[in-house]
């Protein structure tokens, strides 16, 4: 027999929500989580989601940016918001010339000289609640030529706000969630015996799963090939 030919399998964030309520027994054979339902599950949906990208970089989740240097100009804020930036490289007209060098937010405080201007050698990540800046270091001076910094980056997760909308996981965690939010709704509604007991078990196994997947460390790729 052929095989299917396609690996787009997916869930809308509908889908997962209505299947971890099944899990709990919340919901029977053909129903849908109703407003309300449908309302708590996705905060608490969100909420984990939140809590799973505090755990460690995900390989899905990195990306790159580029800061357009005006001369004269130190500080940039960074758009998207990066939760973490990995790395930054000065380029001069298009070619990379070097990476910059991370300067720790207590370093550049104590610094003395924080407005000389140059090439730009290093960088500080100032991170607030609501927005992330850099600040470069010399203050970028030139006279001609297009100056910018690639950058890459760790983007935030995007959060769940309609039914229909994609989930932004690797398919690979598709049970996994359903488990875990099945398992975080069952507290919700207080639920206790085996059913949701198993849910919690099961949940608990998939995370310790999916935990070392798609990280660093995960995927090797070497000459010659990959192992």
């Amino acid at each position: 027999m052929a095989l299917s030919g396609t690996i787009a399998f997916n869930l809308t964030a509908q889908q997962l929500l209505d299947a971890a309520l099944k899990k709990i027994g919340v919901l029977g054979e053909g129903e849908a989580a109703s407003g309300n339902q449908y309302t708590e599950a996705q905060l608490a949906l969100n909420l984990m989601f939140q809590t799973w990208s505090a755990e460690g970089v995900n390989l899905w989740t990195v990306a790159e940016g580029s800061v357009a240097l005006v001369s004269g100009t130190q500080s940039y804020t960074l758009s998207p918001r990066p939760r973490d930036v990995q790395n930054m490289r000065l380029s001069i007209d298009g070619v990379e010339r070097y990476p910059l060098s991370e300067w720790d937010r207590q370093d550049w405080d104590r610094f003395p000289m924080k407005t000389s201007t140059g090439n730009p050698l290093k960088f500080v990540i100032d991170r607030q609640r609501t927005a992330t800046s850099v600040k470069f270091w010399p203050v970028p001076s030139f006279s001609s030529g297009t100056y910018t910094v690639p950058y890459s980056y760790e983007r935030a997760w995007e959060d769940v706000t309609a039914a229909a909308q994609d989930l932004d996981i690797p398919r690979e965690f598709f049970e996994t969630a359903i488990y875990c939010l099945g398992a975080r709704l069952a507290d919700d509604y207080g639920l206790n015996g085996p059913i949701p007991d198993r849910v919690r078990a099961r949940a608990e196994k998939l995370y310790a799963l999916m935990q070392g997947f798609d990280r660093r460390g995960s995927v090797r790729i070497t000459l010659g090939g990959s192992r």
